[in-house]
Parts: structure tokens; C-alpha cells; sequence
């Protein structure tokens, strides 16, 4: 009996290599009668012993699972007997019996199983946006009663129960600027951002963004430059809001970290090279660097700077608001088609760049 004309009506093709999934033929008893160089390989036995075997001997259940899935005309999952293996089994009837196809269904369950964590994590990330609102407005409320209490609108207040509205204020406000980043962090994760380039002078912009920190740095001992290269043109065209995002989210990760020294925010052209090590294609670019020789990292520091979720079971965890912010900083450099990394010179300096595309 030719089994590759009942299986294909052609011998145009060499069924026995050329196929990707493994092919079985049973006769009605269960008994194999030929097999694919594939089944011989999945099975991990001779062709000449699978031939001389009953399909029993190899899957679970066999009977009732050959039985149902040429009945639903679907593919069922079949486990292997000898080994924790796993294949789709498709089963078409004939007059001579049975055609039994298996394909590995690890890479589909694992494509299925990325999709549905990103379909889950989309959906959550637009639900937190939906409900910033409402998680900002109690936040709120507890922060400006609490200073309102603070600065005696409230009437007199003996000395502990000053004491305690400070520290309530002093938490709360803390806790509203985490819930403030982590909301952004959740919308720089979800589908919801849309990127709109248009011509924007970008030394302007960097200037209104320093100027805006001000009261972050007044009480400190910090001075921050911004310095232009000779051959930076200071037109671009971009998204000029995301890019005041980026840079003014970079600013307070270094402004909350030092209480002195200079802040020097640099914009410039990248070399070639720069970018071919970067692995950024060729075209026009723009470089935003912000560097402090009072931000001193470690190395440990440099762990999972940019991820949140893997430095809280790293010994940085006291870093998750720094990862939070960095984190939505990577997505919206990312949603521009540009890159970010840190530079950290032991004891020296430490610089954040962005490179970013024009147009």
C-alpha cells in the first residue's frame, strides 16, 4: 500500500523530510503501519520500531483522543507517555484507518501566553490611567488639609499634634508624587499615547523645564548649566511634550539626589560612531545629557536601573521610585525611536543621555 498517495494523492513531494509536523498511520486496531522521519524523531525511536508498535504504547488515552478529535475535526492535546511532552494531534479518518498529525504546541502556548500577559498588562495599565483621578483626589485632599492644619488655618494645635500633621503631610505628599509616577509609568506602558512631531526649539525648552525645578534646587547649593554645542542647531522637529517628559523626569531623578555641585544639561549632535555603537541607523539626531559630579552610583546602583519590576527583588529596592520614573523616561525615549543609557564614572560623575531622532 503506497501510504504517501493515501496521504497527499501525490508523490511530488518527499513526505518524508519535507513535512515540519510528524505524520502517523494507524489502522483501525491502533497498529502503526508507517511514520515520518519527524514522528520517528519526536517519539525518539527507529521508524522500524514504531512500525512494529501500537500508538498506546507511545500517548495517553489514546483510543478516546483519536477517537474525539476526528469526531470535532480540532486538534487535541496529546501527552507523550515516556516523557512531559506535549503536541497538538489532528486526526483524519480514512478508509484505511487513521492519519495522525502532531505539532509541537510549546511555541504556540508560549506566543499565546506573551500575548495575553500584554493584553493583560494593556488593559491594566489603561484602567490605572481611567482611575488616576480618583486615587490623586483623596491624596489631595489629605496633603493640603494636612499643610493647611500645618500653618495654623486650622486653629491652635498643642506641640505633638504639630508634630504629627508634619509627618501626615510630609508621608502623603510622598505618597502622592509615587501614585503620580506610577500612574505615568502606567501610561507610557498602554497604547493611549499618541506622538505629534512638530519644529520646537530645544535649547527654549530646556530652559523652561530648568526653570520650572527651581523650587526643587533653591534651598540646595546646586547650580545648573545648560550648554549647547557650536555645531547644535537649535530648531528640531519632535514631540516637544514628550521630550519635556523625558528631560523634566531626568532632572528630579538628579535634583532628589544631590544637595550640591553642578547640574550640567548638554545638547549636542552625536558622532557617527556614536550612533553605530548605539545601533541607531543613520539620519539626524539630537543628544539631550544631563551629568552631576555629586551623583555618585555604584554598581549595584546601576542594576535594574530602568526596571521596577526586577529591582524589588534586588538589594536596590529602596531605588523603586528612581526605577519608576527611569522606567517611563526608557518608554518614552522608546516611543520616539531613540535610546537612553547611564554613564557612571566611580567617584567622578554620572550622566544620563538621550539620543533622539529629528523628523
Amino acid at each position: 500500500m503506497d501510504f504517501k498517495k493515501i496521504l497527499f494523492k501525490s508523490t511530488s513531494i518527499d513526505v518524508d523530510k519535507a513535512l515540519p509536523d510528524a505524520v502517523i498511520f494507524i489502522n483501525k486496531d491502533g497498529k502503526i503501519q508507517w511514520v515520518n522521519d519527524v514522528a520517528a524523531e519526536i517519539f525518539e525511536t527507529s521508524k522500524m520500531h514504531l512500525m512494529t508498535s501500537n500508538i498506546s504504547d507511545f500517548i495517553e488515552n489514546s483510543n478516546n483522543l483519536i477517537t474525539n478529535a476526528s469526531i470535532i475535526n480540532k486538534p487535541v492535546i496529546t501527552k507523550f507517555l515516556k516523557k512531559e511532552m506535549y503536541y497538538d494531534m489532528t486526526v483524519r479518518v480514512i478508509e484505511e484507518g487513521y492519519v495522525l498529525d502532531f505539532r509541537d504546541t510549546v511555541q504556540g502556548i508560549n506566543e499565546a501566553a506573551e500575548n495575553d500577559v500584554t493584553e493583560v498588562n494593556r488593559e491594566k495599565n489603561n484602567f490605572l490611567i481611567k482611575l488616576a483621578g480618583d486615587i490623586k483626589s483623596p491624596l489631595q485632599s489629605i496633603v493640603g488639609f494636612s499643610q493647611a492644619m500645618a500653618d495654623g488655618l486650622g486653629g491652635t494645635m498643642s506641640e505633638q499634634q504639630e508634630k504629627y500633621i508634619r509627618i501626615i503631610n510630609k508621608n502623603s505628599s510622598e505618597l502622592m508624587y509615587f501614585m503620580s509616577k506610577l500612574i505615568e509609568l502606567s501610561a507610557t506602558e498602554s497604547d493611549m499615547k499618541r506622538v505629534e512631531k512638530k519644529p520646537f526649539d530645544a535649547h527654549a525648552l530646556v530652559t523652561s523645564v530648568v526653570k520650572f525645578n527651581e523650587q526643587l534646587y533653591k534651598d540646595k547649593d546646586v547650580k545648573i548649566t545648560i550648554k549647547s554645542d557650536e555645531d547644535y542647531k537649535k530648531m528640531i522637529s519632535s514631540d516637544n511634550e514628550i521630550i519635556k517628559n523625558i528631560l523634566q523626569d531626568l532632572l528630579e531623578v538628579v535634583l532628589k539626589s544631590v544637595d550640591m555641585g553642578e547640574v550640567l544639561i548638554t545638547l549636542s549632535t552625536p558622532k557617527e560612531e556614536e550612533l553605530v555603537s548605539k545601533g541607531l541607523n543613520n539620519g539626524n539626531y539630537t543628544k539631550f545629557s544631563l551629568s552631576s559630579s555629586a551623583l555618585l552610583l555604584s554598581e549595584s546602583d546601576l542594576e535594574c536601573m530602568f526596571d521596577p519590576y526586577r529591582i524589588l527583588d534586588s538589594v536596590n529596592r529602596k531605588n523603586v521610585l528612581r526605577a519608576i520614573v527611569l522606567a517611563s523616561v526608557k518608554n518614552l525615549v522608546q516611543s520616539l525611536g531613540g535610546i537612553v543609557w547611564v554613564e557612571s564614572q566611580i567617584l567622578k560623575s554620572t550622566s544620563f543621555n538621550v539620543i533622539i531622532p529629528e523628523g
